[in-house]
């Protein structure tokens, strides 16, 4: 089963990713997300990085993880494939791992832009017995 996709959208990347549990689903949502820039097959694990964060709602919690992650990218320039989060959904806490190496356009490939992750159509709850996250991402 693959544990992302994207779906049909006029415009922009609207990315649906599935887990076992959320922390899973949030975890997916990260690699699906970097896989609109780049070849995330080609991404080795050098270098780390971390996120900690709060949210106010399951929603606002997704949001902050996956900017963490685009900022990274973003600012940093570090190509980061391999999610591991934490959950803690009673208090929407987010402490999650990151394991991915310098963004080389030559090796990784030259995806689309991310400009933005977005609140638009975003969900967080269940699909055929998943747990589903949705996103948009404005390109």
């Amino acid at each position: 089963m693959r544990w992302y996709r994207e779906l049909p959208h006029s415009s922009d990347a609207l990315m649906e990713a599935y887990g076992r549990t959320l922390a899973e689903a949030f975890a997916n949502a990260a690699r699906a997300m970097m896989s609109v820039m780049l070849d995330v097959r080609r991404v080795r694990g050098s270098v780390e990085g971390s996120c900690e964060l709060e949210g106010e709602d399951a929603e606002g919690l997704l949001y902050g993880w996956l900017e963490c992650v685009l900022d990274r990218f973003q600012v940093e320039r570090v190509a980061y494939a391999r999610f591991s989060v934490d959950l803690d959904e009673g208090r929407w806490r987010l402490r999650a791992s990151m394991r991915g190496e310098p963004y080389d356009p030559s090796r990784h490939g030259m995806g689309r832009e991310v400009k933005a992750v977005t609140y638009h159509m975003m969900y967080v709850g269940e699909c055929g017995g998943l747990r589903c996250v949705r996103f948009l991402l404005d390109l």
